[in-house]
């Protein structure tokens, strides 16, 4: 059971440290897709809940619109710590008003999904003079998502979003994220996406503490034979294996000629 509560705030402009974002808009304050990986569980600090991450959600409410002169042909991340398209926007629809504020002001929108909802939105992101819009996958076995991502969107939901936004002539991205060693399957990812992606962006699992006890757990539990491999790369801080994941990735790229960033 999520609790939801709606909270007053100044503004939901906060300035980015991200590079390329000049600004980030979080609309909510959690994520009920209970991702075991997330790095944003953080956030818990600065919250009042007693719940785990992923059992609340706040629905942010602000006292001031957007400034649309702030705003003109800046860049904005939508989002950096929630999803901006969780179940709950189909309710309370903060993003959807939030996106028509930034086409009023003609701002550039980067979108990070894991919801084929945000096809419900396509004829706002077409109003926007640059828009992005990102689809994140951690592996392409449904088994596996069920299990990490057990509150997200099914694979194949997603690369149907991906499809219809194409379609309709947004600019789409997929960021393969986190990378679970020997358990995501990036080529397939890729094979499964490529027709309707633009470009890739590519990144590791880079272990928080806030994860580790979790992610070490889940491995135990469902991949054992995975446990040594774990142990080496997050315990012993080994990185050979991702030495060569990266060379392995960033020639694959090349030579299929793909637009992608890796970042490790």
């Amino acid at each position: 059971m999520i609790k939801v509560t709606t909270v007053p705030v100044k503004s939901y402009l906060s300035k980015s440290k991200i590079p390329g974002a000049d600004y980030a808009i979080n609309p909510y304050i959690g994520c009920p897709h209970k991702c075991l990986y997330c790095y944003a569980k953080y956030m818990i600090k600065f919250s009042a809940h007693t719940e785990a991450w992923g059992d609340f959600l706040d629905v942010k409410i602000a006292q001031t619109p957007l400034r649309p002169a702030q705003l003109f042909h800046a860049h904005v991340l939508l989002s950096s710590v929630t999803d901006p398209y969780n179940p709950f926007e189909q309710k309370y629809g903060l993003t959807r008003k939030i996106l028509a504020q930034l086409a009023d002001a003609q701002a550039y929108v980067s979108v990070l999904t894991k919801s084929p909802l945000i096809v419900r939105d396509i004829d706002l992101l077409q109003q926007l003079p640059q828009c992005e819009a990102g689809l994140s996958f951690s592996g392409a076995d449904e088994t596996l998502r069920a299990r990490i991502e057990p509150g997200a969107a099914s694979i194949c939901a997603k690369i149907e979003a991906l499809k219809t936004l194409h379609a309709h002539g947004i600019r789409t991205a997929v960021m393969i994220a986190p990378l679970l060693p020997q358990l995501t399957d990036w080529e397939k990812i890729i094979t499964l996406t490529r027709p309707y992606t633009d470009t890739y962006r590519i990144d590791r699992l880079n272990m928080r503490t806030t994860i580790l006890r979790p992610v070490m757990d889940f491995i135990e539990m469902y991949y054992p034979h995975l446990l040594p491999l774990y142990r080496d790369l997050f315990l012993r801080q080994q990185t050979e294996y991702w030495d060569h994941l990266s060379h392995t990735i960033r020639a694959y790229v090349q030579q299929e000629r793909l637009a992608a960033e890796v970042f490790f």
